[in-house]
């Protein structure tokens, strides 16, 4: 009983930090395991924080983890591993809903918030991304996602966002988790092709971005493949 009070008490000590002073002066596996208070209710989660943190690197490679390799942690079950995944996803969920307040910033930026969408993965996703005359965001929308090393964008999909955004213009944007930030004789065909049937419809393809772990290519501003666009 008295090992269980203390446990309540830290608790209460570790939400009352966070409340009073937010993430700024808290160490990664306090972050950690505060969050697995609400998904591991009557178990001392410091330690299992420790061993995620050692076991995945940081608060990200976490996250980031499939949830199979989570449960393979000592005292995370299902509820606490899809607690972790659900956690990633409202974060990426919410940072989709922030994509109209880059409308006020340059294309750099907006290069840089397509980066950001693909940190960490391991699989081929591609994006669509409305944005304005002067091609600035206006929406971000996961059009399909793939194995490892591949992605087919799915047309009928493309063509149902473009309508629900009403968009006029819009970025393609996929990722090379294992290769490098350049497009391959499959993505020049896909993007001809997509260019021919958004045209049909009245949309213009500004521009197809294709991001690897530490590069970004624009095809557009690209002399060898700018005639596409």
């Amino acid at each position: 009983m008295e090992k269980k009070n203390i446990h309540k008490d830290h608790r209460q000590r570790v939400r009352a930090r966070y409340l009073s002073e937010g993430f700024g002066s808290m160490a990664e596996h306090n972050i950690v395991e505060l969050l697995l208070f609400f998904g591991i209710p009557y178990k001392d989660t410091n330690p299992i924080a420790h061993e995620l943190i050692e076991t995945f690197g940081s608060l990200n490679g976490i996250l980031d983890a499939p949830v199979e390799e989570l449960m393979k942690i000592d005292g995370i079950g299902e509820n606490a591993a899809t607690l972790l995944k659900l956690t990633r996803d409202i974060a990426l969920k919410y940072s989709d809903a922030k994509a109209p307040g880059l409308a006020e910033k340059e294309y750099t930026d907006i290069t840089d918030f397509i980066r950001s969408k693909y940190i960490a993965e391991t699989r081929e996703i591609v994006y669509l991304i409305a944005v304005d005359a002067h091609g600035r965001a206006e929406h971000c929308t996961k059009i399909c996602e793939g194995t490892i090393d591949r992605a087919s964008i799915d047309n009928r999909t493309v063509v149902e966002s473009v309508i629900r955004f009403n968009s006029k213009n819009v970025i393609i944007a996929h990722n090379h988790p294992h290769g490098f930030a350049a497009p391959s004789a499959a993505d020049i065909e896909a993007t001809a092709q997509l260019k021919d049937l958004l045209s049909s419809i009245g949309v213009n393809l500004v521009d197809h971005v294709i991001v690897s772990r530490d590069d970004v290519f624009s095809m557009a501003k690209n002399r060898k493949f700018s005639g596409l666009f």
